[in-house]
């Protein structure tokens, strides 16, 4: 079978959830036999806007596309790019893939689903998030205050202008403000630097991007969607789709298990929180770190792995100072392939997101370890997580209620034990793999 996959981007430039998943995915395909290809977005800071390169990389054959967000005079840009056309059509005439799956199309462009069904081929469309409900991508406001969805385009205006304009002169100041803002502060700041008159101009923008992914969500010939609750968020907006539409859980690559004896622990002195993934503000790390403060000096420690990038320094230099003093430790990133490595002296992994999270690999890579989760109950996360069984939930952005499940293990350590010993293993990459070879099989069938 000839497969074309479609990222937003891939490593080694880009290694967060879906660039990973995409990525793993490709290879475990590749390893079944099938002629695999990917196309996808890279930032590359100094190469031609939209020059592409062909390369071989870890056996896969790639073609990646420069997109700096240099030319976003036009929001539509974020979602209906003609900048990539030539680039697509030619890979589409040379691979001739008898099935393309997107797996994301932030910072690419929405009108690639269209072309691949116009040249022929059966499409595939996974919904990892809400970037084609959202222009923020995650149903978060500019004040973190959750979104209950675009309303049709009307609750969108007002993000409108500073999520599709992140180069302006007055959005760079902002965003550097608002870091160091109270949140009740921001929606009134945001005024100062924004007029109405400019957010009444960005509404037609939002309705007519509304109404254009209404239309490209008629060309896939199956959605996918990682999660029930993706499911029900996109079936609230768009309801046709659900006779296309099945949920199935992603698989994570296999884990080496290697020097990790979370079991064989006896009771810690000292409870090892950890945190890992992507430093952000969606992620809730402030509200961790608020939380750890209140607990009894020596009796724990909390562990940090995530990068600190251009896109999140600001952020990341205010959580240094925000745990000063307390035992925090930034460890900086880490490579997946020692993930076993990097938390073998950790006790409980913690997941403090404030925005909806449509499945949660961490969650899962943690439990695969056999290590419990404190989460936030949000969005997906409640399909990942047995309460009191292999972990505790508390409520989003309530340090207070976080602060209240890190105690349940200092006041009890031999809860980690407990909990770890009813961990459960998650899906493997093979095997989903194996399953999406399945689907894509009946997919093409139907589009002889």
């Amino acid at each position: 079978m000839k497969i074309l996959q479609v990222s937003h981007g891939l490593p080694p430039q880009e290694n967060a959830g879906v660039e990973l998943y995409t990525f793993y995915l490709s290879q475990t395909l590749a390893q079944l036999n099938h002629d695999v290809s990917i196309f996808c977005r890279e930032e590359a800071p100094g190469k031609e806007e939209f020059s592409s390169t062909e390369e071989v990389w870890k056996g896969l054959k790639i073609t990646r596309v420069v997109n700096n967000l240099t030319r976003i005079s036009d929001p539509r840009i974020f979602y209906d790019n003609h900048f990539f056309d030539e680039a697509f059509l030619r890979i589409l005439k040379k691979v001739k893939p008898d099935l393309v799956h997107f797996q994301h199309v932030i910072a690419l462009s929405a009108h690639l689903l269209r072309m691949a069904k116009e040249t022929g081929s059966s499409v595939v469309l996974t919904l990892h998030d809400f970037f084609l409900l959202c222009h923020r991508t995650h149903l978060l406001k500019e004040d973190q205050r959750l979104c209950p969805g675009p309303l049709y385009g009307l609750e969108c205006a007002s993000c409108l202008g500073f999520s599709l304009h992140p180069r302006d002169v007055r959005t760079r100041l902002f965003l550097r403000m608002k870091d160091h803002l109270p949140f009740p502060m921001i929606k009134w700041t945001k005024r100062f630097f924004i007029p109405t008159s400019y957010l009444c101009d960005r509404g037609y923008e939002v309705f007519h991007r509304y109404r254009y992914i209404y239309e490209i969500l008629k060309k896939p010939d199956l959605i996918l969607v990682p999660s029930q609750f993706v499911r029900k968020v996109f079936l609230k907006y768009y309801s046709f789709i659900e006779p296309k539409m099945s949920v199935v859980p992603l698989g994570i690559p296999p884990i080496k298990m290697g020097g990790l004896s979370q079991n064989s622990k006896t009771l810690p002195e000292k409870i090892r929180f950890c945190y890992f993934g992507n430093i952000l503000p969606l992620k809730g790390l402030h509200i961790l770190i608020q939380a750890f403060k209140g607990l009894p000096e020596g009796r724990a420690t909390l562990t940090i792995y995530g990068s600190r990038t251009p896109w999140n320094e600001v952020y990341y230099d205010h959580l240094k100072q925000q745990a000063s003093g307390l035992s925090v430790d930034f460890r900086g990133p880490f490579q997946r392939e020692r993930l076993s490595e990097a938390l073998r002296d950790q006790d409980v992994v913690v997941l403090p997101s404030i925005c909806y999270e449509s499945f949660s690999f961490v969650i899962r890579e943690a439990s695969s370890l056999g290590i419990p989760v404190i989460a936030s109950r949000i969005g997906a996360i409640p399909e990942a997580i047995e309460e009191e069984v292999n972990g505790l939930f508390f409520e989003p952005g309530a340090p207070e209620d976080l602060r209240r499940c890190l105690f349940r293990f200092l006041r009890d350590p031999g809860l980690v034990q407990r909990m770890a010993s009813k961990t459960k293993k998650a899906k493997l990459m093979d095997e989903h793999a194996a399953e999406l070879v399945e689907i894509y099989q009946k997919v093409i069938e139907k589009n002889p």
